[in-house]
């Protein structure tokens, strides 16, 4: 690389300096290194990089250590991982702004990471598709232009992710695009119409971005080949079919100079009995592997606390022979706040296993599933995981990823960790989410949760953002933490006192806890908002209006129904004579499948 230009430092510069609201503690006089040096003991610190992001972490480890009081520095690092950044989901609802891209960017350049992802079903415009990204705040070419710029400015490549086979069913379920469609979510495949979709997909990608690499998708295409296409064509053979189908799409790659990437589990699903990702005894034959195109597969994991698990499934993926990138989680999308202690108890052994398999290219994806509950920008406090492994290797210790994830965040170890008491431990319990949901007559909370227990641990969540009542973040998570404490208390107060038969004490929740609790649901309500607006175009967010709506308007019936009963008006509470049977059903732990009325 040739010498940083004053114009590079310079951006480099800026871009800390507003991550951390405080100028570098020295002059600094940077060359251009093998990985990352400094050598801070005077006015000036000497710095070595290889890279602008080597450069811009270079300049948050020596802000840190002036904000930390310390007066040099002496520090050599290398990555262990060629490219690493997060993956940010634009397709759950929330569709991140220009400005917040930036941000974004500029955290994690400061980390010293080099690569952010967009995954955009159809969150970009196409213009033969007038329907693609409808009323989604789908990006513009100018946008994605100025966020690819933006982040060239950085050094960090911005890699669009996209969609050629399955999670379509946005832009499938208008009339006008049905010839395109298998399943309600699939595409059409072997159809000359379908690739002339993706061609055009491709091209307005193209001109829109400077990377070479394009990640395809691909993946959890369930019932590919057997509706339509099935309709269409019979019976066939399913491994085949998505090898033409993959051959056809990374040939129009190809063309685009673009090398693709593409999920890996549609062909571990295939050879699996049951369908299965995640299954030990799944068989990819040999004459499939050998069909293979040129294409990088990702090995998505964010669920296994083994690393035993981890290295069988590297293993499986380097038997592909293809180049093997490795997709974990911070996880966002069991409710309203990071889930931190299962991203810890995942990532560690996950991001191990890849050191041990020298994987280059690792990213650290955040999902927004069910409409985008969390604000990705809670979750900065667990990107040091990933960039702490590129950096310091598979030894770094979780008290140096903790402190490195304080000076990002601006908070201490204790309110970002406060989060994690949203969630009763390290597994996927949604059972927050579920009770800012949840019916209060209806017993439909999955697990049978002890709530007292619950409602002891939220307490401990809400104690811990009190302390922080200047910061936004933590009085967001504030209010959450009063609404499912509130929440549950009155769900056990309804049940108490309706099988003592005690109609003052339901008189008393009536007009006391549920009206405090709709004051409750205000609070939280205009706390969102204000996060939303902050980061997200506004489509999206009408999501949250109607969910709140919905629980409002619910539990003011509610309320008149306890009144009438206490009353004597009527002579007991249907929902509340029902049987409590284990309310555990086949969904996906959505809004929509778990939380609200059997019958939605």
């Amino acid at each position: 690389m040739k010498a940083f230009s004053a114009d590079q430092i310079a951006t480099v510069l800026g871009a800390v300096e507003r991550v951390l609201h405080t100028p570098l503690p020295c002059r600094i006089s940077v060359s251009v290194g093998e990985g990352l040096d400094i050598n801070w003991t005077c006015e000036t610190a000497q710095v070595a990089a290889c890279d602008l992001p080597t450069l811009a972490r270079a300049c948050f480890l020596l802000t840190q250590a002036g904000m930390e009081g310390q007066t040099s520095l002496q520090l050599s690092e290398t990555r262990h991982i060629d490219c690493c950044g997060p993956f940010i989901d634009c397709s759950r609802g929330a569709v991140m702004t220009v400005a917040a891209c930036k941000r974004y960017i500029d955290c994690l350049a400061a980390l010293g990471m080099n690569l952010f992802v967009l995954y955009m079903e159809d969150l970009y415009t196409v213009a033969e598709y007038p329907y693609f990204g409808h009323l989604r705040g789908r990006y513009t070419p100018e946008e994605l232009r100025e966020i690819d710029d933006y982040a060239a400015s950085l050094g960090v490549e911005l890699l669009p992710q996209i969609q050629t086979l399955a999670h379509l069913g946005q832009f499938l379920q208008w009339k006008e695009n049905e010839h395109l469609k298998d399943t309600p979510y699939c595409l059409l495949a072997d159809e000359e119409e379908t690739y002339a979709f993706i061609e055009d997909e491709i091209r307005s990608i193209r001109a829109c971005v400077r990377t070479n690499r394009l990640h395809i998708g691909m993946d959890e295409a369930h019932n590919m080949g057997l509706m339509r296409y099935y309709a269409k064509h019979g019976p066939v053979d399913r491994f085949a079919l998505l090898q033409r189908h993959l051959k056809r799409v990374t040939g129009i790659c190809e063309k685009y100079h673009f090398r693709p990437m593409m999920w890996s589990d549609m062909f571990f699903r295939l050879g699996s009995a049951n369908n299965e990702y995640y299954d030990m005894n799944s068989h990819i034959p040999q004459h499939v592997i050998d069909a293979l195109p040129d294409v990088d597969f990702v090995y998505w994991d964010y669920y296994h606390a083994d690393p035993k698990w981890y290295e069988h499934m590297l293993a499986e993926h380097e038997r592909m022979g293809q180049n093997t990138v490795f997709a974990g989680g911070i996880w966002t999308w069991s409710g309203f706040l990071p889930q931190v202690a299962r991203t810890d108890a995942t990532m560690y052994p996950a991001l191990r296993a890849c050191a041990s398999h020298h994987i280059k290219t690792v990213i650290a994806t955040m999902w927004g599933d069910d409409g985008n509950e969390t604000d990705f920008f809670l979750a900065l406090s667990q990107l040091p995981i990933f960039s702490e492994f590129c950096w310091r290797g598979p030894d770094c210790s979780q008290a140096h990823i903790r402190h490195m994830a304080e000076t990002l965040t601006g908070l201490p170890e204790q309110a970002y960790q406060g989060f994690g008491y949203f969630y009763r431990d390290a597994e996927d319990d949604r059972t927050g989410k579920g009770l800012v949901y949840c019916d209060l007559l209806y017993h439909l909370l999955p697990g049978n949760p002890d709530l007292p227990a619950l409602i002891q641990r939220y307490g401990k969540g809400r104690d811990t953002m009190a302390r922080y009542p200047d910061n936004e973040a933590c009085q967001y998570a504030k209010a959450l933490f009063d609404v499912v404490i509130l929440k549950a208390q009155t769900i056990l107060n309804i049940r108490r006192a309706y099988a003592a038969k005690d109609r003052a004490a339901l008189l008393d929740v009536a007009s006391k806890d549920i009206p405090a609790l709709l004051d409750l649901y205000d609070v939280l309500y205009h706390h969102h908002r204000r996060q939303w607006l902050a980061s997200y175009k506004c489509n999206g967010w009408e999501t949250f209006p109607l969910r709140y709506g919905s629980v409002k308007g619910r539990l003011q019936d509610v309320a008149l129904t306890l009144t009438e009963y206490a009353n004597g008006q009527t002579d007991g509470i249907a929902e509340l004579d029902e049987p409590m049977l284990d309310p555990t059903r086949r969904g996906g732990m959505q809004y929509y499948e778990v939380y609200v009325s059997p019958r939605m």
